[in-house]
């Protein structure tokens, strides 16, 4: 099954008759299993200004353009919700393999989001500045050392 959604074909009918395709999704939810709710909760409301869409007993949503939620939720009962055994949680110090991203139709918004963050104290990773695949980024990291790429892409 796997390589027929590899190779670009339909998906064969399912139990019910229905026929699957690839529907190329939009990615319509991130959660970030985080160490420290409160504090998390507080640097994206209050020092990066994001508004929340809702709260609830242990997790934090928040509405961002174009639809899609990014939502706050404790580490531990992430992993417990994906199903994952203690040793198969990396440490809490350890770099995560991914990066969030934010992107701007501008290098001076990029530029200007930057200036927004530094006078808000928030942790600048790598400085603006032109890269290697012909566009313009920097990063941030949050208070658990989740790392944003914010970028210009003149190609998107």
């Amino acid at each position: 099954m796997a390589e027929n959604l590899t190779s670009g074909e339909n998906v064969p009918n399912n139990e019910v008759g229905i026929k699957q395709e690839n529907p190329n999704p939009k990615i319509s939810f991130i959660t970030l299993g985080v160490k420290n709710l409160a504090i998390m909760t507080r640097f994206y409301r209050d020092v990066l200004g994001w508004q929340m869409e809702k709260e609830q007993e242990g997790v934090s949503f928040f509405k961002m353009n174009g639809g899609t939620v990014f939502a706050l939720f404790s580490a531990e009962d992430l992993a417990k919700d994906i199903g994952l055994k203690s040793d198969q949680v990396a440490a809490d110090n350890s770099f995560k393999k991914m990066s969030l991203a934010l992107n701007f139709d501008s290098i001076i918004k990029v530029d200007t989001f930057f200036a927004f963050l530094k006078q808000k104290g928030v942790y600048i990773q790598k400085a603006p500045q032109t890269v290697f695949w012909g566009g313009y980024s920097g990063y941030f990291k949050d208070p658990e050392d989740n790392y944003w790429e914010v970028a210009y892409n003149p190609f998107l």
